[in-house]
């Protein structure tokens, strides 16, 4: 059996001349989720719990811009959850605050549009049976679970009311600085208003860490864990997508629902990030942002362009910063991938993709190509992953593979809509035969 799967996988690797490095790991991992698709046993009470959105956070920092004062007010934030569910939970987290962050009350709905959710269908939250929750600094909280049917790929309103000034400099603000989503700040108490009378926007993601759905049967959790190009930046594009969710996760997700498979996708990027970002070693970040994930199984690693260009960028604008090599950045995956065994994960590695064609320094030239293509080469070759998405190959332009294809490219570092959907495509590829059918739908 384990030969023919492999006979296939040459077969489709040729046609669609796409790159999988690890054809026994994908024989594992179709064994192994074999077994979720199996019967489970009827858990209609309880639900068998996963995540369905999640985001990776952390504190403001000098080079960001301000924040908009929150005293006093309602935050109403949107999400796209990605697998559907019949009951909701949310997670909220102060890891980053230096002083308590009190929520005074919490609701989750559906949306209709803009600030206004769908009329009866908003629910307020509860935390051990309380309407109230004070969360220390450092900590998350989690809510009760409330009976809520949600479809795939739904989108959802979460509003909270925050009775003290948060965005002060005493209290260092726990976020999510690029969400790519409008969301809203509203003055007092509108946590369960069906529409905001009067508010101000903002497209960061303020206290929010993960929202689980339950189900009857398992669902396995893909974590995308990256940078800027996981995290769905387009930044030199004229009119950067917001509240499109064309980021390659959202893409990835509506590819698996169409393809009738049964998974959830969160995205874990942030902009900015590096393998070796400021000594913190890969296991802080798995440790946070993915190992807290309800259910995860999977996770898509793509990092280490930031390693190769961000050094000279910020020497340049009068930051001096040691370069990493090439060695660095690879002994930095090796461990990303120890840590990920360690936690019975099944990890994939995602090629570095072409960035010849930034204009930012450090990012091009003959150096910096040097160094991803010797990072591209071990991921792709060294059997250190469980499997590979050759993200470079699918976007590189066959005339001069430095670059980005132009149709693919926002800006030479960033694809664009329609390279991030190329993206989701790959990666759908290597994934569709690891998970199971979907065989419920919600209502």
């Amino acid at each position: 059996m384990a030969l023919r799967l492999m006979n296939k996988v040459r077969e489709a690797m040729i046609t669609n001349s796409k790159s999988i490095t690890i054809a026994l790991a994908l024989v594992m991992a179709t064994q192994v989720f074999a077994q979720l698709d199996q019967a489970q046993p009827d858990h209609r009470d309880a639900g068998i719990w996963t995540t369905t959105w999640a985001t990776a956070n952390r504190t403001i920092t000098a080079l960001d811009a301000p924040l908009p004062g929150i005293n006093n007010a309602t935050l109403r934030q949107v999400v796209r959850i990605s697998q559907g569910g019949r009951k909701i939970r949310v997670s909220f987290t102060n890891e980053f605050g230096n002083k308590p962050l009190t929520i005074n009350e919490a609701h989750v709905a559906k949306r209709d549009h803009g600030a206004a959710i769908i009329l009866g269908s908003g629910k307020q939250l509860t935390f051990s049976g309380a309407t109230t929750v004070s969360i220390p600094p450092g900590e998350r909280r989690e809510s009760d679970a409330i009976n809520m049917a949600v479809l795939d790929n739904a989108e959802l309103v979460i509003s909270t009311y925050l009775p003290d000034d948060i965005t002060g400099s005493e209290s260092p603000m726990t976020y999510h600085v690029r969400a790519l989503q409008t969301n809203y700040i509203a003055a007092g108490n509108q946590s369960g208003a069906s529409d905001l009378a009067y508010f101000e926007t903002t497209t960061t993601w303020h206290f929010l860490a993960n929202v689980d759905v339950a189900n009857d049967r398992l669902t396995p959790v893909i974590a995308a864990l990256g940078d800027s190009i996981t995290d769905g930046d387009q930044r030199a594009a004229p009119n950067e997508p917001i509240d499109l969710n064309v980021r390659y996760p959202d893409l990835l997700s509506e590819a698996i629902i169409a393809e009738g498979k049964s998974a959830s996708v969160v995205n874990l990027g942030v902009s900015g990030h590096q393998v070796l970002q400021l000594g913190q070693v890969p296991a802080e970040r798995l440790e946070r942002d993915v190992l807290t994930l309800t259910g995860v199984s999977h996770v898509i690693y793509l990092e280490g362009i930031n390693d190769i260009g961000l050094p000279i960028l910020l020497s340049l604008l009068g930051s001096p910063t040691a370069t990493n090599t090439a060695a660095a950045v690879i002994a930095g995956h090796q461990k990303m991938i120890k840590h990920a065994k360690d936690a019975g994960l099944f990890i994939i590695g995602g090629t570095l993709t072409p960035s010849g064609g930034s204009s930012l320094p450090g990012y091009h030239g003959a150096i910096a190509e040097s160094k991803r293509q010797k990072i591209n080469t071990w991921i792709r070759g060294s059997g250190a992953y469980d499997a590979v998405i050759d993200f470079d190959a699918a976007l590189a332009d066959p005339e001069n593979p430095a670059i980005m294809r132009a149709d693919l490219s926002a800006d030479g570092l960033h694809p664009n809509a329609k390279g991030y959907q190329v993206m989701a495509n790959n990666a759908l590829f290597v994934l569709n035969k690891m998970l199971p059918n979907k065989r419920r739908e919600t209502e």
